[in-house]
Order: structure tokens, then C-alpha cells, then sequence
């Protein structure tokens, strides 16, 4: 960078011509961006907030309002369109809690206006999900422009490494450096700290080349000679190829790179040095099977994908309630689920009872107080847990043979295994009410269940669930062995959204009719595949990061040195994937909508399979989904339904849940008779109402006469949920869990 625009060179002129082009350059980032999503802002909308409306409403001591999640969210989306995009930084920051977000704010920048320290104040800030040093000082900087500066990426390469690009570690560290350069440049110019936000910013986009010549003097021509560069200052880079392809790409205008995302842009957020030793440690002796095994997987996506996105939606198995029972059509449906791991399973319940379950929980709705729910001010995903449609449908015997039915593809390696499929059990989920052209409930493709901790040894690792891919057996690894899920811990780091039940399957039950793209599901229909690619994606990296052989086998090499990132994976949050980080299951053609559904029928899909929700509400009438999901039982389940119950004897939301009054006070929520009205003793069980009986007939829906696993497990869950009756049973037989 020409020395006269270093920081302690620029005069106040080069500085004041240089914020001017600012607005030019923002424009035009904004306009060569593209027309953005519906519902999303410009960056220039974006631009406007951050440095006008923000700071209008809560500058200075005396604010006009406390600042909002709502802001903060409005800042990061800012943050990541203005600089480096992080995919997940937006669902973090998302997961906080609204008023805990206001609280640390205010008393962060009350302190903060009684002594200005803005260590003091980061440290506060910091402590929200998602808030690093960085993100903080945006949000710090809102409230005093004129003193706090944004630690940008481009504020630091100018303040702190002489116009030079290199590593950031973005602590708190490097923030007191660049804003004590700052202060001395606030200082020295009598400019505000958002002024040098957006000098930097023109200078790190814009590059020297057309800033040195704004002295009244022509741009160069490209027949100009060039300026010699200070071949003793390079700035730190990642390693690229030296092809032509890439040569070409470098030599872009700065401005324009922005039309074309390449991996690089959507770089995974690094997580803490142990991660790099975990996943040393997954493959430890085994790298070069390991690597075959993915060489061998990439070819296999390769075919899969191209079957999938010719079959479309019809990939997606189902079948009618009246067959379950018929041998030749189970077989066929049997073996799409397994391999697709998703269905549907048509017309559970009439269409009739569905819509009566419907109106039942409307009139619940319109009866009583508001629930909370997403978005928070009309919630369409309601946190309601005990209206009279949501009961009904949970212990109705139709879905809880229809969860036996799905279940029994399930089975255990481990005759030991003390788990039960032919024993459905409930868990209290939410309902659903999306409006047409919602946006709100989006979501890109994910799993729940954790993310980190399928790669951590007290996760999955516990189970040794993913054993046979971690050891280059991919083929081999079989996604409905129910006991090597009995042990997993799937959130060790309490994440919002969590599950304490094992589920089989995760599922809805539809009270609407809903046409693809009209707020339903979409699914990646490749279980075992996406399940290894995703497990084995961390240990890889591209040679080249663009180009015809891309994709190809070739251009992938497994890491030699281990580093800490795992793509899409953040402690306390779900699995996320990305075209960008997961570029082999080429999202775009295999994630597929799943057919139309009609009220009453069943969508179920494996834990592991990658899913998301409509991004956009397309179609003209709500979408209302009841969320089943079907669960076995296993010793850990009945823990948790003996918690469930009495939420729902009290009125209290379901424990993964618990926020607020719940349902206590809301007039027709239903009761035990209510139940077994609806499900008789099979209901009354699957709640945690009512033992399995000594007498029942061997039907799976109650017996407990004879040895093995299952007899043990169902004296276990009795003793558990029945302690009066049976504590003396399940102390002398229980095992530890």
C-alpha cells in the first residue's frame, strides 16, 4: 500500500476523499449482489441500518429504546453480507433468548456509559450465544460511533498490519490494539470511529491502484506501467494453485468478486483446538482405509444424486394405512425407507378426524392466552403441548400402530439391547400453523440431534454409532441398528431444540392439505451416503477450490496435519450443511420436496436424514402439521415420559421445552380420561398413565410374562414410572443406564 495512506501518514484530505467513495462503493457491492431473497434486505438497506437508523435510536446515553434481538440480527446480517459470510453464525445468534439479549445489552452499555471501558463492556457482551469479540464491538459501536470501532477484518488488515492482509484471531487482544490505533486516529483527524470503518473499507476493497490517483489526476490506462510492489511485505495468503484458471480468478476487480462464491467464502467457523485431536484420534490407524473408503463414496453420490434428481419426488416411498398388513406392498415400502430413510404413510386417520383435530386446537388457541412460538409476535410454530387435537392424535391407536409398523425396520445388533419398538411411547411436541408466504419458519437442509457430538467420544462416540465409517467401512455401517444409539449423549452442550427421547423417526402429521413448496418438507433421500460424507467431510480438503474437476476424487486429499474444523457443526446447535461446505451431495438436485399430503396423512424420516422445511410458504391456504415423532421405548424414554407426565398432569410445557406458565390456566385442556378416551389403555401407556400389565396378551402393547430383553426392559420402565408398585422389581433387575 502507497505509505502516504497508511495510518499514520493519510492527511485529513486523502482521508475525507476517500470516506466520500464509500456510498459509491456500497451501491454497487449491493447491486452486484443481485435482487435478494423475498423477505430479505439490500446491503445497502442493510448499510443504511447499521450506520443511520441503529445509531439514531440508540446512540448516546440516553437511547430512544434498548437495543433488540431483532437489531442484533438485523446487524449480523449486515456482518456477514458486508465481509466474511459465516453459515451459521446467524443460527447462534438467532438461539438467544429475547429478553436475556436485551438484559446483558443495556446492563453491558450502562456500565459501559458509567465508565467507558469497552473491555469491560465486550466481556458482557460476549457472554450471548453466537457474540464473539468482533460481533460485540458492532453492536458496542451502534450505541457510541463516534469512540467504538467495528473489528472488521478490513479495519484491522489497515490499523494493524499496514494495509496488509493477514490471519485474524478476532480475541479480545487484537480488539484493544485496533481500537487504540483508532483512538489515536479519532484523535489526530477529529473523524469519528465509523468514519475509519469505512475508509478501511474502501481502501481494502478498492485496492491503491484508483485511490493514489483521486488528486485531480486520470485513472491509469492499462498500458500505464505499473506501480512496484515492496516485495518484502507479502500479505499472508491461503495456498492456491498456480493455474491459469485460478491466475484468472485473482486478477477479478475486487468489486465484482462478490458474484461469485466459491468455498473460500463460506469458510466453516473453526471450533477449539481439542476438536483437531478428536478427529486425530477417530481415524488413528486407519487413515489410508479411511481414504479409500472416501474415494470409493464420492463415486457412489456421484450416481445417486443423478437418480435422484431424475426421479424427483416420486423417490419418496409411501404407502396407505389399509396396507400395512399386505406382505408384497410392505416389502417394496420397507425397502425405500431403509434406503431413502423417509415416507409417508397415507390416510393414518380420515381426513375428517384430522381437520376435527384441527378445529379442536384453533378453538384452543381462541379460547386462551397466546402461546410463545416462532416468529414471536404471530407465532406460527406454537409452543402448545396439551390441546385437545395434539392429545387425541398421540395416544390415537391408528398412529400408534402405524409407529410400530415404521419402527420394526429398526432392530438390534445387541440381542441385549434394552429397547423396544413394538412399544411406542409419546413425546409432546408443538404444532405447526404456517401462513402463506411465511418466511420466518426457513430453515436450509440440517439435522438435529446434535452436531459436534457425532464426532465427540462422549456423543456418539459413547455408542460407537458411526464406528464402521470412522474405521473406512462405510458400506458396512448400518443407520437402523437401534442399539448402538441407546448410550449416545446427542447434546452435551444443552442446546436450544434438543430432544431428550431416542426417536426413531422424527415426523408430522398433516392437518392440511399441502402441495410441494407450499410450506412442507424437503429431504436428502440418500440415508447411509449423506450419513458418511457429512462423518468423513471434515478429514478433506480440495486442491483446487473451483473449476470443471472440482468434484472429481482427484482433487480431494484427505488432511495430513488435522485441523479443528468440522463444516456446519456448532457446539449447542444443529448439524447444518451447505452446497458450499458439502459441495459432493450437491444440495440443489438432491434435496427434494416430498409429494402432496392430505389431512391424516404421515410424514416420518430417520434422525440422520437430512431435511428442511420449505424456505417460503408458496401456497394459498395455512399449512398445519401436529408433530409425531415415533419413539421406542428404552429405559432413557421412560425417564423422560415420567417427566412428560407430569407436565402434563400440571399443565407445565414438555421439559425439552420448559419456558413460562405453559397450559395451567387454559380452559379445556385435557385430562387422563380424556386419554383414555381417546386411546384406551394403549394411550394411557404410551403417556405414562397406566403399567404394562402382567395379564396382557403378548401383543407387544403390554406384556411383561417371560425373560429376555424385552420382559426386563418393560419391569425397568414400570419401576420407573410406577415406583409405589414396582421399586422392589426394578432395584433388584435394573442396570445402570
Amino acid at each position: 500500500m502507497d505509505q502516504s495512506l497508511l495510518p499514520d501518514n493519510i492527511s485529513h484530505e486523502k482521508f475525507a476523499q476517500l470516506l466520500s467513495r464509500y456510498g459509491s462503493l456500497i451501491e454497487s457491492l449491493s447491486t452486484a449482489k443481485g435482487t435478494p431473497k423475498p423477505g430479505q434486505k439490500t446491503l445497502l438497506e442493510l448499510d443504511q441500518f447499521r450506520y443511520r437508523d441503529a445509531v439514531s435510536l440508540l446512540q448516546s446515553e440516553e437511547a430512544k429504546r434498548t437495543m433488540t434481538l431483532d437489531d442484533v440480527k438485523v446487524l449480523v446480517d449486515w456482518k456477514l453480507r458486508h465481509g466474511k459470510f459465516r453459515p451459521t453464525l446467524m443460527k447462534l445468534v438467532s438461539s438467544n433468548d429475547e429478553a436475556l439479549v436485551e438484559s446483558t445489552i443495556q446492563e453491558a452499555m450502562d456500565k459501559y456509559w458509567s465508565d467507558p471501558n469497552t473491555a469491560q463492556a465486550l466481556e458482557s457482551i460476549t457472554k450471548l450465544r453466537g457474540i464473539g469479540p468482533a460481533t460485540a464491538s458492532l453492536l458496542l459501536s451502534v450505541h457510541d460511533p463516534r469512540r467504538v470501532i467495528f473489528f472488521s477484518d478490513e479495519a484491522f488488515y489497515w490499523l494493524c498490519c499496514g494495509g496488509q492482509k493477514s490471519p485474524i484471531k478476532y480475541n479480545a487482544k487484537e480488539y484493544q490494539e485496533l481500537n487504540a490505533r483508532a483512538h489515536t486516529l479519532v484523535e489526530r483527524l477529529g473523524v469519528d470511529a465509523t468514519d475509519i470503518e469505512k475508509v478501511a473499507y474502501v481502501l481494502m476493497k478498492e485496492g491503491t491502484l484508483d485511490v493514489t490517483s483521486m488528486d485531480g489526476k486520470q485513472n491509469p490506462s492499462p498500458t500505464d506501467p505499473k506501480p512496484t510492489r515492496d516485495s518484502s511485505r507479502k500479505p499472508a495468503k491461503r495456498k492456491i494453485n498456480n493455474n491459469s484458471a485460478d491466475t484468472a480468478e485473482r486478477q477479478r476487480p475486487v468489486v465484482m468478486a462478490v458474484d461469485f462464491p466459491s468455498i473460500l467464502d463460506s469458510d466453516p467457523i473453526p471450533l477449539p483446538e481439542r476438536f483437531a485431536k478428536i478427529k486425530r484420534n477417530l481415524i488413528a490407524g486407519n487413515e489410508k482405509a479411511v481414504a479409500d473408503s472416501f474415494y470409493r463414496l464420492l463415486g457412489q453420490l456421484r450416481k445417486e444424486v443423478d437418480s435422484i434428481a431424475a426421479a424427483g419426488s416420486d423417490i419418496i416411498p409411501t404407502i396407505d394405512y389399509l396396507d400395512i398388513h399386505d406382505a408384497t406392498k410392505v416389502a417394496v415400502f420397507r425397502d425405500g425407507l431403509q434406503k431413502r430413510g423417509a415416507a409417508i404413510v397415507r390416510r393414518v386417520v380420515p381426513s375428517n378426524v384430522a381437520l376435527s383435530w384441527k378445529e379442536e386446537t384453533l378453538d384452543y388457541l381462541r379460547q386462551n392466552p397466546p402461546p410463545k412460538g416462532i416468529p414471536s409476535h404471530k407465532p406460527q410454530l406454537c409452543e402448545l403441548f396439551w390441546s385437545p387435537g395434539q392429545v387425541r392424535a398421540r395416544a390415537d391407536s391408528r398412529l400408534l400402530e402405524v409407529q410400530r409398523f415404521v419402527m420394526d425396520v429398526w432392530h438390534p445388533s445387541d440381542d441385549h439391547a434394552l429397547v423396544s419398538n413394538r412399544h411406542p411411547v409419546a413425546y409432546a411436541d408443538r404444532i405447526r400453523i404456517r401462513k402463506p408466504g411465511d418466511t420466518s419458519l426457513a430453515a436450509g437442509p440440517h439435522l438435529d440431534g446434535g452436531s459436534v457430538e457425532r464426532w465427540e467420544p462422549d456423543g456418539y462416540g459413547r455408542a460407537g454409532t458411526f464406528a464402521k465409517i470412522f474405521q473406512g467401512h462405510w458400506e458396512e455401517y448400518d443407520p437402523w441398528d437401534s442399539s448402538t444409539r441407546l448410550a449416545v449423549t446427542s447434546d452435551l452442550y444443552n442446546g436450544a431444540g434438543s430432544c431428550s427421547m431416542f426417536r426413531m423417526f422424527q415426523g408430522w402429521l398433516s392437518l392440511s392439505s399441502i402441495p410441494p413448496g407450499s410450506g412442507s418438507l424437503r429431504a436428502c433421500p440418500m440415508l447411509q451416503l449423506t450419513t458418511a460424507y457429512l462423518l468423513l467431510r471434515p478429514f478433506f480438503s480440495p486442491r483446487l477450490k473451483s473449476g470443471p474437476t472440482f468434484l472429481h476424487e482427484n482433487n480431494w486429499n484427505m488432511h495430513v496435519a488435522h485441523n479443528s474444523v468440522i463444516q456446519g457443526a456448532v457446539p449447542g446447535c444443529i448439524q447444518e450443511l451447505s452446497e458450499a461446505l458439502h459441495p459432493h451431495l450437491r444440495l440443489d438436485k438432491s434435496m427434494v420436496p416430498i409429494p402432496r399430503v392430505e389431512p391424516g396423512d404421515y410424514v416420518l424420516w430417520h434422525p440422520d436424514a437430512v431435511h428442511a422445511p420449505d424456505p417460503r410458504h408458496g401456497g394459498v391456504a395455512d399449512a398445519s402439521v401436529l408433530y409425531v415423532p415415533a419413539c421406542p421405548l428404552t429405559q432413557t424414554n421412560a425417564l423422560y415420559l415420567a417427566r412428560q407426565r407430569k407436565a402434563f398432569l400440571l399443565g407445565h410445557p414438555a421439559p425439552d421445552f420448559e419456558s413460562g406458565r405453559g397450559e395451567r390456566d387454559y380452559f379445556g385442556r385435557p385430562g387422563v380420561q380424556d386419554v383414555n378416551d381417546a386411546g384406551g389403555e394403549e394411550g394411557l401407556r404410551s403417556m405414562g398413565l397406566l403399567p404394562w400389565d402382567d395379564d396382557a396378551e403378548g401383543d407387544g402393547k403390554g406384556e411383561v410374562k417371560g425373560g429376555g430383553a424385552e420382559a426386563e426392559l418393560l419391569r425397568h420402565a414400570n419401576g420407573i414410572l410406577f415406583p409405589d408398585r414396582f421399586d422392589t422389581i426394578y432395584r433388584r433387575g435394573a442396570k445402570r443406564l
